[in-house]
């Protein structure tokens, strides 16, 4: 009977990380620029999923439409974020009462003794250092240092619109060629859109790559909690 509790205890949890998980990937935010003549809509990648400008947008220049674009997207992410952190709350309160990672797998550093990474900078490339060549053998905290610091770029309608986004998927940068006036605002909006979520998954291929040195071919590899949950209910029913 109390092996049986322990399993629909686990249960539970896993259960519960499957529904926040499939809950987080479909929040979005919303927020706006330039007296609301700019409304940007967000995802939980950080990504610009849609632009909408006001009827009145003409009265505003290319420049003041770009630093509006990137104003609103920014409010959305910290929205989104702050939305999906809530989804996670629960979840992560139950993991308190959980054995921590280093304690089962040797190859775990203490969480605890990991300084909080820093956050994915803001700035746009232009104001940035270059990037610093990231040794073989740098370690955590250097190569979380080295992640808030990535950032891609993409384009769209023939580098009419371009865009840069951080390590979070989050719009820092949006530049309009000089053709930019060929096309309406309906096709920026459009463009806008398109071009973050190419950055977005430039981007994410980056953060792989940086930390893809750290893992080990001969670690175990994990089901996902699909699978998990369908070899606890097997051993719930042989428990009954």
């Amino acid at each position: 009977m109390e092996v049986a509790q322990v399993v629909d205890d686990v249960h539970r949890l896993i259960s519960g990380f499957a529904e926040a998980k499939r809950l987080h990937q479909k929040v979005t935010a919303s927020a706006s620029a330039e007296r609301e003549r700019i409304v940007v809509v967000a995802d939980v990648s950080g990504a610009v999923t849609e632009v909408d400008f006001d009827d009145d947008i003409e009265d505003l220049g290319y420049h003041q439409i770009a630093r509006g674009v990137v104003q609103a997207a920014q409010r959305a992410a910290a929205a989104v974020q702050r939305k999906a952190d809530e989804i996670l709350s629960a979840q992560r309160a139950a993991l308190l009462g959980l054995p921590k990672l280093s304690d089962l797998v040797d190859w775990m550093p203490d969480e605890q003794q990991l300084p909080p990474p820093p956050p994915a900078l803001l700035t746009p490339p232009a104001e940035r250092e270059p990037l610093a060549v990231v040794s073989e053998h740098a370690d955590l905290v250097e190569l979380q240092e080295q992640r808030a610091r990535l950032f891609a770029t993409a384009s769209a309608e023939g580098r009419r619109v371009t865009v840069a986004v951080n390590a979070d998927g989050v719009l820092i940068d949006l530049q309009f060629s000089g053709a930019i006036a060929d096309l309406g605002y309906e096709e920026i909006a459009e463009a806008i859109v398109a071009a973050s979520r190419a950055a977005v998954a430039a981007v994410a291929r980056k953060v792989a790559d940086l930390y893809a040195p750290t893992v080990e071919n001969d670690r175990p590899r994990f089901p996902g909690p699909d699978v998990v949950l369908a070899g606890i209910e097997r051993l719930r029913d042989q428990l009954r």
